[in-house]
């Protein structure tokens, strides 16, 4: 479950160059392959332009990738590919075997996601693949974007309802570098009517990761909050001024993410860390 290799796709914009910075950083989560990828459409081009206009890609690719990450210690790959962004991406994942996809994203409205979308939430809606997504409104705000993916682990947040998915979250979580991490917490979110008998096997469910933890030489922490999952988890991130979260993904289609809100949309969305989401 840890993350060795990576995919980045980028649009060459200054937006993607702070992308890759924060990616730059990500060497201590264990990372040590980045595969750097733009797409070119050729749809409606002809030849002697198609061909101009990878040449174009390619170099501005190069130069960014020089520019921002020549001094991490990562093996890095620029690659220009022909085609729809989106299935070139999923296509590049399969083929390469990479890990996680890194990306950036807006934070789009529901309307946004639901009318037009962005490359990053089509990504998660697809499921085939890990997704770490940090809004372009955090790299924007930081002094420097390599802070954040450095210190992504260091106060981590794994919201869990002991799903699969929650539990190969919480197991990408405790695999991480153990220098890299302060603290994991498992947070458990229960209505108000639940039982007391639910109460405490959601107890001792969570005793059982913490012990998943403590074999991995993770310090770790459990946490039971009462009130509308994706809100409390939100409250969590903000109370506990947590610096990273991985959450499960359940499949939902795109409509039915769109349109109840889920838990790990909300936190792509608004979320004040880089979020992780584990098919």
């Amino acid at each position: 479950m840890s993350i060795s290799s990576m995919l980045v796709p980028v649009g060459l914009d200054a937006r993607d160059q702070k992308v890759l910075r924060y990616v730059s950083g990500l060497c201590v989560q264990s990372v040590r392959k980045v595969l750097v990828v733009t797409a070119v459409d050729a749809t409606g081009m002809e030849a002697p332009v198609f061909a101009a206009e990878v040449d174009r890609a390619r170099e501005k690719l190069e130069l960014m990738v020089a520019s921002t990450m020549s001094e991490c210690s990562m093996e890095v790959e620029p690659r220009v590919v022909i085609g729809n962004r989106i299935e070139c991406i999923l296509s590049l994942v399969a083929e390469a075997d990479v890990d996680v996809i890194c990306c950036g994203t807006e934070g789009k409205s529901i309307v946004d996601a639901l009318f037009a979308g962005s490359v990053s939430e089509k990504l998660f809606a697809s499921g085939k693949v890990r997704t770490m997504t940090v809004r372009y409104e955090l790299l924007g705000a930081a002094e420097d974007p390599q802070t954040l993916s450095r210190d992504f682990a260091r106060r981590l947040v794994v919201p869990t309802d002991f799903s699969a998915s929650a539990t190969r979250a919480w197991l990408s979580a405790v695999e991480r570098p153990a220098e890299a991490i302060d603290v994991v917490t498992a947070l458990h979110i229960m209505a108000p009517s639940t039982s007391q008998a639910e109460r405490d096997n959601a107890s001792v469910m969570l005793e059982g990761l913490l012990e998943i933890a403590r074999e991995m030489g993770v310090n770790a922490a459990a946490e039971i909050r009462i009130g509308d999952p994706a809100a409390t988890v939100l409250d969590f991130l903000s109370e506990s001024k947590a610096t990273g979260v991985i959450t499960g993904q359940h499949g939902r289609g795109r409509l039915q993410q769109v349109m109840l809100g889920g838990l790990s949309l909300r936190l792509l969305r608004e979320a004040p860390c880089p979020v992780v989401v584990q098919p």
